[in-house]
C-alpha cells in the first residue's frame, strides 16, 4: 500500500534528531553486508590500537620507575631492557596495524562504494519521466551521489567512537593512579563540547543543502569550457571569459559562505579549548604536587602527565566522533530518501496495478490505438496540455501529427510511448487501455526515433544495436538494420567499419555529421521488431532529397506496420494515410491529405506556406 505522495518539484525537509540518529544501524548493517571480512578487520584493528596507547604509556612508566629503583648501584640491564625491547615491539606492531588499516579502509570504500551506486542507478532506472522534469530531482541526485562516501565515513566514525570509548576506560584506569576524579574533572571541563559538535554539524549540513544548485551551476559553467560539444560557440562567440566569470561568481558565493561559518566556528572553539586545557593543567598541577610529596613514583608522574593529556585528546575525539555520526547520519538522509523512494508515489508516476493478470501484447496490432478523451497536464503545473483528445490510428495506418511549436505533439509522443498516462481519459491498443499491459512489454513493442536521439560513444555496431539490446552481438541483424535505416554505406567508409568508435571522448574514434548520426538513429529503430513506429522530427537534420529517399525507404520497410510520424515537413507529411492537425492541445482536424486540403482549414493554410517558399 502506497502512503501519500512525493512531490519532486518541493524541496525536502531536514530529518529531526531522532529521524537521523536511527539510520546508524542502518548504515553499519549496510557496510557489512557490502565487504563483511574487511568490516571486521577494520574494527578489530581499531579496538587493538586503542589498547596499545594504553599499553606504551604503562612501559614507560616500567622503564621511567626500574631505572630510578637502581639509581646508584650496578645497573640489572635485562631488568630495564625488556620493557624497553616490548616498547619497540609494540611500536612496531602499532605501525604495521596502522600501514594495512591503509589498504583496509581502501577495499571497504570500494565495495561501500559498487554497492551504492547499483543501488542509485537502479532507483534512477526505475523512476518514470515525471521524476525527471524538476530541477529539484537533479538537486537530490546531486546530494546523494556526492554523500555516498558519507556511509563508510558514518560507520567508520561510530567504530571509532567505540575504540575510543576503550581508550577513554584504559586512560580512566591509568589517572586513577593519581586520584579517580582526575579523568571525571577532564571530562567534566570537555562535555560542553557535545554541544558545539551537534550545532556544526547541523549548520555545515544546511549550508550543504542550500548550496546544492549553486555546486551544481558552478559545475556546469565548468563543463561548459571543457567539454568538446561547446567549444566551437564559445569560440565564435567569445564567450570563455564570460564563463569563467561567471564560474568564479558562483564559487566566490560558495567559499565566502563557508569562510563566514568556519570563523564562527572558530570563535566558539577558541572558548572550549580553553575551558579544556583549564581542566588538563589542573590535573597536572596535582599530579606535580602528588610526586613533590613522594605519593606517587615519577614514573606515575610521567604516565600521568600522558594519560591525563592522551585523555584530553580521547574525550574530545569521542565528542567529535559523535558529531561526526550524527553529521554523517545527516548526509545520509539524502541518499537514503533517494535509495527509498517508491517509484509509485512521485507526482504523475505511471499507474502500474491497473489490472491483474496483465493483458496479453499482441504479436501484431489487429485493431490500432486510440485515445479517448485524453487530457494531461504536467506534474507541478495547472495548465492543462492536451485537451480532451480522441482520434483512432488503425492498424498498419501511417498517422501525421502536425501543428506549431507548443501545440503538443511532443506531449502526444510521451502518452503514446507511455512516459506518462492522461490525467483524463485512456489511451487504447486493440481496445485494451495501456495500464492492462505490462509496461516493459508494452513498451517492446514500440520503437521511437527521437528528434533529439542520443550519440552513444561506441562503435557503430554497438549504436545501433542497443536498439535491441538482447541481440546486441548479433552481427547479422545489426548489419541489415544499418541497410534499412542508410547507415551501411557510412559504416563501411569507416577505418574499422563497423567497429569503428564513434565520438571522440574516450577513443580517438570518428565523428559524424548531423545526417550521419541521424541515419544510425533511423537504423537503431529497425533492430526492433515493434508494430508501432514512431518518429518525432526524425529527419530534421536531413536535406530535402535524403529525406525524400529515406521516407521511400522507410514506408516500405515498415509495411504492415502502424506508423505515428510528428513533423514539419509537408513533403513528408503527405505521404502519410491521416494526418492529425493539433492546435493549442485540441485536435482541430484529421483526415487524409486530400481530405483536409479540400476542408481548407488550418492544414490547408500550413501547406500552401510551406509550398510557397519552393516557388
Amino acid at each position: 500500500m502506497v502512503s501519500g505522495i512525493f512531490n519532486p518539484f518541493e524541496e525536502l525537509k531536514t530529518k529531526s534528531i531522532l529521524e537521523t540518529l536511527s539510520l546508524i544501524p542502518r548504515s553499519i548493517a549496510f557496510v557489512f553486508r557490502a565487504s563483511p571480512f574487511y568490516f571486521l578487520v577494520s574494527n578489530t584493528s581499531g579496538f587493538i590500537r586503542a589498547g596499545i596507547g594504553a599499553l606504551l604509556l604503562w612501559l614507560g612508566k616500567v622503564v621511567i620507575d626500574r631505572v630510578i629503583a637502581v639509581f646508584g648501584s650496578e645497573i640489572d640491564w635485562m631488568f630495564v631492557l625488556l620493557p624497553m625491547i616490548a616498547i619497540v615491539v609494540v611500536r612496531v606492531i602499532r605501525t604495521g596495524i596502522s600501514s594495512s588499516s591503509n589498504f583496509v579502509s581502501f577495499m571497504v570504500m570500494q565495495k561501500v562504494d559498487v554497492k551504492s551506486q547499483s543501488l542509485l542507478l537502479n532507483k534512477a532506472a526505475d523512476l518514470d519521466l515525471a521524476y525527471y522534469e524538476s530541477p529539484h530531482y537533479y538537486d537530490r541526485l546531486y546530494q546523494a551521489r556526492s554523500n555516498i562516501h558519507y556511509i563508510q565515513s558514518a560507520s567508520l566514525s561510530l567504530i571509532g567512537l567505540v575504540s575510543e570509548t576503550f581508550m577513554l576506560i584504559a586512560m580512566f584506569g591509568l589517572l586513577s593512579v593519581l586520584h579517580p576524579m582526575a579523568f571525571l574533572l577532564l571530562f567534566a571541563t570537555i562535555s560542553p563540547r557535545i554541544f558545539i559538535e551537534g550545532y556544526t554539524a547541523r549548520r555545515r549540513f544546511d549550508l550543504d543543502m542550500e548550496l546544492t544548485r549553486n555546486n551544481r551551476i558552478t559545475y556546469y559553467f565548468q563543463s561548459l569550457l571543457l567539454e568538446r560539444e561547446n567549444v566551437k560557440e564559445i569560440k565564435i562567440f567569445g564567450l570563455a571569459s564570460y564563463f569563467v566569470e561567471k564560474f568564479f561568481k558562483y564559487r566566490d558565493l560558495l567559499i565566502k559562505a563557508y569562510l563566514r561559518l568556519s570563523i564562527h566556528f572558530l570563535k566558539v572553539e577558541l572558548v572550549f579549548d580553553v575551558l579544556s586545557m583549564s581542566g588538563l593543567c589542573l590535573v597536572w598541577l596535582y599530579a606535580v604536587y602528588r610526586a613533590s610529596t613522594g605519593e606517587i613514583t615519577v614514573g606515575d608522574l610521567y604516565m600521568v602527565f600522558g594519560a591525563a593529556q592522551t585523555s584530553k585528546d580521547s574525550i574530545e575525539a569521542w565528542f567529535g566522533q559523535g558529531g561526526s555520526v550524527f553529521e554523517n547520519s545527516l548526509y545520509l538522509t539524502r541518499f537514503f530518501e533517494l535509495v527509498d523512494l517508491d517509484p509509485r508515489t512521485v507526482d504523475g508516476a505511471l499507474n502500474r496495478s491497473m489490472a491483474s493478470p496483465r493483458a496479453l501484447l499482441p504479436a501484431r496490432l489487429e485493431q490500432g490505438i486510440e485515445l479517448k478523451n485524453v487530457s494531461f497536464r504536467y506534474p507541478g503545473t495547472d495548465e492543462f496540455v492536451l485537451k480532451d483528445i480522441s482520434f483512432f490510428i488503425p492498424a498498419s495506418a501511417r498517422l501525421a501529427i502536425v501543428g506549431e511549436n507548443g501545440a503538443g505533439k511532443t506531449t502526444l509522443v510521451k502518452l503514446l510511448t507511455r512516459f506518462y498516462d492522461p490525467i483524463d481519459g485512456s489511451v487504447c491498443l486493440d481496445g485494451k487501455d495501456y495500464r492492462e499491459y505490462e509496461l516493459d512489454e508494452l513498451r517492446r513493442g514500440i520503437t521511437v526515433i527521437f528528434q533529439d536521439f542520443a550519440h552513444y560513444h561506441f562503435s557503430v555496431a554497438d549504436n545501433i544495436g542497443v536498439g535491441y539490446v538482447d541481440l546486441i552481438n548479433d552481427r547479422t541483424r545489426i548489419e541489415q538494420s544499418a541497410k534499412n535505416g542508410g547507415a551501411h554505406d557510412m559504416a563501411m567508409k569507416l577505418p574499422n567499419q563497423y567497429d569503428t568508435m564513434l565520438g571522440r571522448t574516450y577513443e580517438e574514434g570518428v565523428d559524424l555529421s548531423g545526417g550521419e548520426w541521424q541515419n544510425v538513429a533511423i537504423s537503431r529503430a529497425f533492430m526492433s521488431d515493434a508494430q508501432l513506429f514512431i518518429l518525432d522530427e526524425p529527419t530534421a537534420a536531413l536535406d530535402a532529397f535524403k529525406e525524400s529517399e529515406v521516407f521511400d525507404r522507410f514506408a516500405y520497410l515498415t509495411e504492415g506496420r502502424t506508423v505515428v510520424l510528428v513533423s514539419h515537413r509537408f513533403s513528408t507529411v503527405r505521404m502519410a494515410d491521416l494526418i492529425c492537425v493539433i492546435e493549442d492541445g485540441r485536435v482541430i482536424e484529421y483526415g487524409s491529405h486530400e481530405e483536409l486540403v479540400k476542408l481548407n482549414g488550418k492544414y490547408r493554410r500550413m501547406y500552401d506556406a510551406q509550398a510557397e517558399r519552393y516557388h
